[in-house]
């Protein structure tokens, strides 16, 4: 179709002529102008032009659209697009809808665009938003935890295929972090081979506290990407670094190389192709070398920058950011608990009186001397506070009319099984009378549970003795000092469990409790499934 038409020289000035004193309005138009920025740098132009996306618009205005592509805009607005994918069609379908987009902000008095961020969900509107990827350092406790913040902020408030952080969330918990340019999904790498001016590129690098390069086999995959038709050989991806290079000495910014590691060792690649390969990847094959280096190896990788000049981005700079990291520590030293008012008051009056309910008073020796020792650690130590919450929880629970397992070292604390947190009584094997509460320890009962014992009734009243105690030592919960960290596991029913939750929220207050997960792992037989299927579908044989 264009295979008569003028070169791009002979017309683009006659387009900027047109263009003149006007905005640019594009539907995704990043991708629009970055085309015609490199053309301008290529051909001696000048690019001055302000630009408006409607893409970024719609996000904003109707952010329930399943996609924002310019045909589902062109559906929702009215506007006819009868040859998706050709220039004309598509310049006028973006021009009407865009014509009715501004109709719709002045019907509703939205006549600031800047303003928009104000006036519309921008949450909502974020999460479909470009992307960058970004390193984030902490270099003292404020960084950390404002990295924190952002973090669950990313996942709960801003998760959109994965975790979003939007910048003026990131710009309002800046105090304490380094922000590093990162890969080559970051913004600047991104914007560079986009073709923008160092113009524009001083407001992404001024954004920055470090900017990033890597070995060029990390980004080999762009010289046969046809989004990056610019990027060829190993001398345009070593020409990428050195623009990030010279963008750092002339907006004095340290630049840092990297390896942007996945994998500690080359071999590491072998075993993220298969899992690749499993998540559906059809380019799994193609690994980059994204293994830790040694530092010769760094240096020899950017030789390329000069000695003195691959020194600086291996070795000086990145100690200098290194050395702006304090002590900074991903848990306190010191033990943090809650606090919870009359907590160890009520663990240790709850406990004496469930005791006394059941063996009466004064308490046999055996029961006393085992409840001191046990209340000893827990009030010495600050667990009080976690008994407390575990029993408030079951006791909500079990009022609710739902059952609560335990499971695990808490049964081997009597304390727990007189606060209602376990059914295991973890004294040695005795009898107790329910009638006059007399009670006795069973001769000869090693490796026996309570439960076990013969049957046999009171001395005293004649009653039918309980059979009880599993005869497990307190040490396999706290530890042989009392000071092990406890570790308490409860089963709620699953239809409960959104309700004891929410519960324990509005125990401690919204914004103190997290829901934690665990991190996904691949059992051994899985992995060896991985690798079975792997090579069946490519043909490999391997040793069992």
């Amino acid at each position: 179709m264009v295979e008569n038409a003028p070169k791009i020289e002979e017309v683009l000035g006659d387009f900027f002529e047109f263009c003149k004193g006007c905005v640019l309005v594009a539907h995704n138009a990043a991708f629009d102008t970055g085309f015609i920025k490199a053309a301008a740098a290529r051909h001696g132009f000048e690019y001055n032009f302000c630009c408006l996306d409607t893409l970024i618009l719609a996000r904003c205005m109707y952010p329930d659209l399943p996609n924002f592509q310019l045909d589902t805009l062109a559906r929702h607005l009215n506007v006819i697009l009868d040859n998706h994918h050709r220039a004309v069609d598509d310049a006028k379908a973006t021009a009407d809808a865009f014509v009715k987009m501004i109709a719709q902000l002045k019907e509703e008095n939205h006549y600031e665009l800047s303003k928009l961020n104000d006036d519309f969900d921008v949450r909502s509107a974020s999460k479909k938003n470009k992307a960058f990827h970004i390193i984030i350092l902490a270099k003292n406790q404020i960084g950390l935890r404002h990295i924190y913040e952002l973090v669950s902020a990313s996942h709960l408030n801003y998760f959109f295929r994965t975790p979003r952080i939007p910048r003026s969330l990131l710009e309002e918990k800046r105090e304490g972090l380094i922000l590093g340019s990162a890969c080559e999904a970051g913004e600047l790498f991104r914007a560079i081979v986009d073709g923008r001016t160092d113009e524009e590129l001083k407001d992404i690098v001024d954004f920055y506290d470090y900017l990033e390069i890597q070995p060029i086999g990390n980004n080999a995959y762009m010289k046969t990407d046809f989004k990056h038709p610019n990027v060829n050989t190993d001398e345009d991806l070593r020409n990428l670094n050195r623009r990030i290079v010279a963008l750092g000495e002339k907006y004095d910014k340290p630049v840092c190389a990297t390896c942007d590691v996945h994998f500690l060792d080359k071999e590491g690649a072998d075993y993220r192709k298969i899992l690749m390969h499993y998540k559906g990847f059809k380019d799994a094959d193609n690994q980059a070398p994204l293994y830790l280096r040694t530092t010769e190896e760094m240096l020899e990788e950017f030789s390329y920058l000069g000695k003195e000049k691959a020194y600086e981005v291996v070795v000086t700079n990145t100690n200098k950011i290194a050395d702006m990291i304090g002590n900074v520590r991903p848990i306190p030293a010191e033990k943090c608990p809650p606090v919870v008012d009359g907590a160890e008051e009520g663990i240790i009056n709850d406990s004496h009186a469930k005791a006394k309910k059941i063996y009466g008073d004064p308490l046999p020796s055996f029961v006393k001397e085992r409840m001191d020792k046990e209340l000893y650690s827990i009030t010495t130590y600050g667990f009080s506070v976690m008994y407390r919450i575990v029993q408030e929880l079951v006791r909500k629970s079990l009022s609710d009319g739902y059952l609560v397992g335990s499971r695990g070292s808490v049964g081997s604390s009597f304390i727990a099984f007189l606060s209602d947190i376990t059914e295991v009584n973890s004294l040695p094997p005795h009898y107790v009378c329910p009638k006059c509460k007399h009670s006795e320890l069973a001769e000869n009962a090693a490796s026996v549970s309570g439960c076990d014992l013969p049957d046999k009734v009171c001395p005293k009243c004649g009653t039918k003795y309980i059979k009880d105690g599993h005869d497990i030592p307190f040490e396999t919960f706290l530890g042989f000092k009392g000071d092990k960290e406890p570790d308490i596991d409860l089963n709620f029913s699953g239809e409960y469990q959104p309700t004891i939750h929410k519960y324990t929220e509005t125990f401690f207050g919204e914004g103190y409790v997290f829901r934690a997960g665990t991190i996904g792992t691949v059992a051994e037989k899985t992995a060896f499934g991985y690798v079975r299927k792997y090579c069946e579908e490519k043909g490999i044989s391997m040793r069992g």
